[in-house]
Order: structure tokens, then C-alpha cells, then sequence
């Protein structure tokens, strides 16, 4: 399995930290409908602009490692789980299981 790491510029602050998962235009699509959430929705709670993630999601454009890193984080705050590909099956996302 190949070691996904981010580098930056600054060689005080090239670490090996892990990179941030990607996430897919399909996940993207799914988690908001799980949340009931409309683009602008996200777009209010991420301050990603609407356009941005209009265009990511039809596939006209890809986004930036940090940007779906705050898609990522902000749905995983709501209760979203994501599945990865793998295992014969794609990648999804599902309502993660509540705490008790």
C-alpha cells in the first residue's frame, strides 16, 4: 500500500502528516441528500462558495486536498460515515451509528 503524505513549501513544517482522504463528487452528492442539506447549505456551514461545490459535484472541476478535508470534517460532524472503495464494493457514505 503506497504511504499517502502531504508535503508544504516550508521546511520547517514538511512532516510526514497523512493525507486527507479524497472524497468524491458521488459521496458529496449523497451526504447532503442523507442530511437533507442543499448546496447552499453546505456552502453556509463550510464558506465554500455554492459554485464551487456545484461544479465539483457535475464534475467540471476538482477541488483542493483542504477543501475536501472541510467537506469531510463538516459531514462527519453531522453524522455522515464514509465508505471507502475496496473490497469488490465503490465508495458511499451511510448515517453513522449513534453513540450511546
Amino acid at each position: 500500500m503506497a504511504d499517502l503524505t502531504l508535503s508544504t513549501d516550508s521546511p520547517s513544517l514538511n512532516q510526514s502528516v497523512p493525507a486527507p482522504l479524497p472524497l468524491t463528487r458521488g459521496q458529496c452528492r449523497a451526504a447532503r441528500a442523507l442530511l437533507f442539506w442543499s448546496q447552499g447549505t453546505l456552502a453556509r456551514r463550510t464558506g465554500i462558495s455554492a459554485v464551487t461545490i456545484r461544479t465539483f459535484e457535475r464534475g467540471r472541476n476538482s477541488i483542493k486536498p483542504s477543501t475536501a478535508r472541510l467537506l469531510r470534517l463538516t459531514f462527519e460532524a453531522a453524522g455522515v460515515g464514509f465508505i471507502e472503495a475496496g473490497g469488490g464494493g465503490g465508495a458511499g457514505v451511510c448515517l453513522a451509528k449513534p453513540e450511546r
